[in-house]
């Protein structure tokens, strides 16, 4: 955001991100205990956190998990956790896989499909729904895959980040835990990114190493007090859950009135396409509005959900604006 006040302006409306996937009408936080923001976090207050997610993710009791201070820490070691190993990621995909995984010294292919991975690949990535085309990987491929890697000491890694929207469809329910990790975001679907909360579950051996690395107090009380009553609050999630839905049905809805192809969209993001996309983007930029472009791929453009009905309908008048230039 601040790249595009500083190169379009700061002047005029106050700017509307829909860069990113994030739910734009989060979690309404509680009033927090004076204790919470006074004492170091307790074991047993991050002991009710893991419980309470171990429900809301449908994860056995004695499922592996560990809290984490966002999934990007975990991205971030992870890959210092074993051997230099060829790593194959699923991609287009979230581009920090990868960065993270090279940092560490392993080769990375990317792969264009769960069915284009070698054999001689020691680490799969996959990113389901994958950001930014919604893509959710498919069940008996990654079964098998799993079964494949875990056979030669190799690791699944599962980003479930925008799975909140779809929780049936979760790796969760179906892949062992041995040799497998599955990510997952608090902040995207609670709509709280700056709470800084991710989890990962799986391996025990990993998810112990993790825990190992990230230290005493890696997770502040202010977060495992909000992430314990969010995930606690049934009808808050599946009212969540129909409301972007049907928000996703209306900016879908937008994007084709002004003939953009969609490719692909959870109900937090929509990817489309146009030979002027970047036209868009910087149309949509003159009028306070930030969507997330994709230099590598100059055609395509991710759309968030606005908030507020006032920023709904200033999207759509500069998109409708946009498709009427002369």
């Amino acid at each position: 955001m601040n790249w595009a006040k500083n190169h379009f302006g700061s002047d005029g409306p106050i700017w509307i991100d829909i860069s990113t996937g994030i739910n734009p009408n989060p979690y309404p936080v509680p009033d927090l205990p004076q204790t919470t923001w006074a004492r170091l976090p307790e074991t047993a207050q991050e002991e009710a956190l893991l419980k309470a997610a171990r429900n809301y993710y449908v994860a056995p009791d004695t499922s592996n998990i560990v809290a984490c201070p966002g999934t990007q820490s975990a991205l971030q070691q992870i890959p210092f956790l074993r051997q230099k190993s060829i790593v194959s990621i699923v991609s287009p995909t979230y581009a920090e896989h990868a960065n993270c995984w090279k940092l560490a010294g392993h080769e990375v292919i990317e792969a264009s499909s769960l069915c284009d991975v070698t054999t001689a690949t020691d680490v799969v990535v996959v990113v389901s729904p994958n950001n930014p085309t919604g893509t959710i990987a498919d069940k008996l491929k990654l079964k098998s895959l799993q079964k494949d890697l875990s056979a030669k000491g190799g690791w699944l890694i599962v980003d479930e980040a925008f799975m909140d929207m779809t929780p049936s469809q979760s790796a969760t329910h179906y892949l062992p835990q041995e040799n497998t990790l599955i990510l997952k975001s608090f902040g995207k679907f609670f709509g709280l990114a700056g709470l800084r909360l991710g989890f990962v579950l799986g391996d025990k051996s990993i998810v112990s190493q993790i825990n190992s690395k990230l230290g005493p107090w890696a997770i502040s009380g202010i977060a495992s007090h909000i992430g314990k009553i969010a995930f606690e609050d049934k009808n808050w999630s599946q009212s969540t859950r129909e409301k972007l839905k049907l928000d996703s049905q209306r900016l879908q809805s937008l994007l084709l009135q002004v003939d953009l192809t969609i490719l692909g969209n959870t109900d937090l993001f929509t990817l489309v396409s146009d030979p002027a996309a970047r036209s868009l983007f910087t149309h949509l930029c003159n009028n306070r509005i930030l969507t997330r472009p994709f230099p590598e791929r100059p055609e395509h453009l991710r759309f968030g959900l606005p908030a507020g009905e006032e920023n709904w309908q200033r999207l759509s008048v500069a998109l409708s604006d946009w498709k009427n230039r002369p």
